[in-house]
């Protein structure tokens, strides 16, 4: 019989802790995570629960408070608001932490995500500013209008929305700064910067893209709204293109799967902080990209992979596909060798990452 573990004794004190200020019994616990009561036994007693167990655990004692009959009911990870969201990712790694650690792997679950800081150091995320012309297809109503919605000018709104509260709940100390270019300070840019969307709208993705001449990633420049752009990479014989899928019938077209670039890199008006780019060719990759590591079921992965993948560098680079299916997006997995299209510096070379 496995042998009672850290896991056992927090998944124990979860159930008999309360729910809606009462304890549970096993019983209750089991049918509102559907399994069955030796189950739930077994796992307070040592046997370690599998990923999506866990992640169940952690979406219900997150919200303690969704019943239906007096009886609990274990809530989507969509029903949960920004605090709940928050508990989960929190109790979900602390579960995840737990499990992994009885067999040797805590150092993958523990990895640091990119976008977290030393505490006190100021952020600013600098968001793409849409262009008017666009902005009428989405409800834009001008400063004077009784109905003016300001959120309106970023190209990105979605990513912004994903972005803006993972950051702040993981650096609780740290002041964060949103805007446009031509609305943030000389000290604003000095700032560890988070870059949302491409060389179209954004001007620190295009400065970075050019000043970073020896990453052999380069934006294509879109001449129309009806060009899909892409990606050049690679340097050389071996260079390529890569561009969206696109579907176009009937006089609409479709996003079947986006081109999405993550950088890291020194930040170009001040090398003592850090640049990270997020950018697709369309709003939804760039949203893709940004739940890369802010999903709680991929983050960690994604976050633990970068970490293995580029310990030493300063500078490192992803463009991978981000799918669109069903109309959702769905969140890229790096590990996946189908999903990275280009990375650089690439495996083996062992070149300075620094900047020059």
């Amino acid at each position: 019989m496995p042998s009672v573990t850290p896991l056992a004794d927090r998944l124990r004190d979860l159930r008999t802790g309360g729910w809606a200020g009462q304890p549970l019994t096993q019983s209750r616990l089991s049918r509102a995570l559907g399994v069955s009561v030796p189950l739930v036994s077994s796992w307070e007693h040592g046997t370690p629960p599998p990923d999506e167990r866990i992640d169940a655990y952690a979406r219900l004692f997150a919200r303690a408070g969704t019943a239906l009959n007096g009886k609990p009911q274990l809530p989507a990870e969509d029903d949960l608001d920004d605090a709940e969201r928050a508990s989960y990712v929190k109790l979900r790694r602390e579960l995840l932490a737990l499990r992994d650690h009885a067999d040797g792997t805590a150092t993958v679950v523990t990895a640091t995500s990119p976008l977290q800081y030393p505490p006190g150091e100021a952020i600013t995320i600098v968001c793409s500013e849409l262009p008017e012309r666009l902005r009428s297809q989405f409800g834009w109503a001008r400063s004077h209008h009784p109905d003016y919605i300001e959120s309106y000018k970023y190209a990105d709104l979605d990513a912004l929305i994903e972005l803006l509260p993972y950051v702040r709940w993981l650096n609780p100390v740290n002041p964060v700064t949103v805007g446009i270019v031509r609305e943030l300070s000389t000290d604003d840019l000095t700032a560890h910067l988070i870059a949302l969307g491409g060389v179209d709208f954004n001007e620190v993705t295009a400065a970075a893209l050019s000043d970073l001449e020896h990453v052999p990633v380069k934006q294509l420049l879109r001449p129309s709204d009806d060009d899909p752009g892409g990606f050049s990479v690679g340097g050389g014989s071996r260079r390529r293109d890569l561009k969206p899928k696109l579907i176009r019938e009937h006089g609409n077209t479709t996003l079947k799967e986006d081109v999405a670039h993550f950088l890291r890199a020194p930040n170009p008006y001040n090398h003592a902080r850090t640049l990270t780019s997020f950018n697709g060719m369309y709003s939804r990759g760039s949203y893709g990209v940004v739940r890369a590591l802010t999903d709680p079921k991929i983050q960690e992965r994604n976050a633990a992979y970068i970490a293995r993948r580029f310990p030493p560098a300063d500078t490192y680079s992803i463009v991978c596909r981000v799918k669109i299916v069903a109309n959702e997006v769905v969140v890229p997995d790096w590990t996946r060798d189908d999903i990275r299209l280009h990375e650089w510096p690439e495996a083996g070379d062992e070149r300075s990452t620094a900047t020059p």
